[in-house]
């Protein structure tokens, strides 16, 4: 299975999962001109977009993916707050099949109505992939994984030398997203001896640096692991 971000931060996300048989877009966060600039205007070999949630830097393109005959999967609630039903409905660990893939939803924490990861086995590879963004934390511990994406959004120490954000904006971030150390914590917890890529999503421009961030999680993972801060 390949993982690899077209767009990460919070000005859009856009990321893409393949193996032999099956290509399908994780999230649609930027204008469908980007998109397609950044697919290498592949889109046509697209089986399907799914949608973490409705945030505007997750979901931008839904309705022209849509509008031009993509199938897009996404929550009941993700779907109330983008005020659509031209979509497929997806639910909490209820598993459904794209090509060769199979996927299982879970749920997040994000301030939005019902954010979603996934978890995405290849019948055509063996690989497993889960996938986590926007979330604070997660209360999943999941076997067998070969490559992990998952939130990196800010640093406690950085954030708190931003002495001019808003405190709303420091609220949000500290209440939606998931801090490195967090990250660290919950990727000792895991079983990693068959997981070889880890994806660092969603670094924040004032609150992260990329550097520290791969040192810290290289320190807290077995080596041997190749780790990535996805480009914005």
């Amino acid at each position: 299975m390949r993982f690899e971000a077209l767009a990460s931060s919070s000005s859009g996300n856009a990321y893409l999962v393949s193996d032999a048989d099956t290509k399908i877009l994780l999230e649609c966060g930027v204008s469908h001109k980007k998109l397609q600039k950044l697919s290498g205007f592949s889109l046509s070999e697209f089986q399907a977009c799914i949608v973490s949630h409705e945030h505007k830097d997750h979901a931008k393109s839904v309705a022209e993916l849509v509008s031009r005959g993509m199938p897009v999967y996404m929550s009941e609630g993700t779907a109330e707050a983008l005020d659509t039903d031209a979509v497929n409905l997806i639910a909490h660990m209820e598993q459904f099949n794209i090509g060769s893939f199979d996927i299982v939803p879970f749920d997040v924490f994000h301030d939005a109505k019902e954010p979603l990861g996934f978890l995405i086995k290849s019948r055509v590879d063996g690989d497993v992939l889960a996938f986590a963004t926007d979330t604070v934390n997660l209360r999943y511990r999941f076997p067998g994984l070969n490559l992990l994406a998952i939130e990196a959004n800010y640093d406690k120490a950085i954030l708190q030398r931003c002495e001019k954000m808003p405190e709303k904006v420091r609220y949000r971030i500290t209440n939606a997203h998931m801090e490195i150390d967090t990250l660290c914590d919950y990727l000792r917890s895991l079983d990693l001896s068959q997981c070889r890529e880890i994806h660092l999503l969603h670094l924040s421009d004032a609150t992260s640096h990329e550097g520290h961030f791969i040192n810290k999680v290289a320190r807290a993972v077995p080596t041997g692991i190749e780790i990535t801060a996805c480009r914005k």
